[in-house]
């Protein structure tokens, strides 16, 4: 099984997807963030059952809300880099 690690910049991607739901619904945007964090938790399982964007990231994207989840791999780690928004982009 492989650890997830949530990069400064993923961590961050996290609180503000909750601010910025929370302003209208917290019982919502805590919703919103455990769903995310269990689509993070399949990574533990099958970690390169998802898309490849480049030979060094992949993309799993939350079902429910539409959140992209960008990661890469490394020994037995994955790396949690950027959480967004479907339309957006992570760069």
């Amino acid at each position: 099984m492989y650890n997830i690690l949530y990069t400064p910049k993923s961590e961050n991607n996290l609180k503000e997807i909750f601010s910025y739901i929370s302003d209208d619904n917290k019982f919502y945007a805590a919703k919103v963030i455990y769903s995310i964090k269990n689509t993070i938790d399949i990574l533990k399982i099958f970690p390169f059952s998802w898309k490849n964007i480049d030979w060094q990231h992949n993309m799993i994207v939350e079902s429910k809300y539409k959140h992209k989840i960008i990661y890469y791999i490394k020994w037995n780690n994955i790396y949690i880099l950027s959480i967004f928004k479907y339309q957006n982009t992570w760069e």
